[in-house]
């Protein structure tokens, strides 16, 4: 979580409008209030931040790769791999895969306000995926949506 609001706060440097957007959104959950405990409530509502939370580890991943290892015969990509295989997921490949994200390239926390809206399976690996998925995916969200609001509602 340190290294992703540091990455969190370079984003939001180098997009004005987010920024903004963000701003607007912790304006209206705190209404000026800068001393109040930040509720349930509250990091439920903030889902402009968690969008950017997620947009930021889309775009610049915390670990770039990590590795999993088969315990199984496995058919992937076309090949017959035997068990005990070691595969290297590479994450930044993975989250900017054109045929799985519209505009990529591209920095938008928005594209994650849409209800309607979810990553293709595999292709979104902030936390991992599978039976492997991170354990505390939740508080590290809670964590980070939080810093967001105690920080950003008292300094620019």
């Amino acid at each position: 979580t340190a290294n992703m609001i540091s990455f969190i706060t370079y984003y939001l440097a180098h997009n004005p409008d987010v920024k903004m957007k963000m701003y607007e959104e912790i304006d209206r959950r705190f209404q000026g209030d800068i001393t109040r405990w930040v509720t349930e409530d509250d990091l439920r509502s903030l889902k402009y931040c968690e969008a950017i939370i997620k947009e930021v580890a889309r775009v610049f991943p915390i670990f770039h790769a990590f590795g999993r290892v088969i315990d199984k015969p496995e058919e992937v990509a076309g090949y017959q791999w035997p068990a005990g295989s070691y595969f290297r997921i590479n994450a930044d490949a993975v989250h900017g895969n054109k045929n799985h994200w519209k505009d990529a390239d591209k920095f938008n926390p928005d594209r994650w306000m849409d209800e309607e809206f979810e990553p293709e399976k595999y292709s979104f690996v902030m936390f991992g995926g599978g039976p492997r998925l991170c354990p505390g995916r939740k508080l590290a969200m809670i964590e980070l949506v939080g810093l967001m609001a105690l920080i950003f509602r008292k300094y620019e």
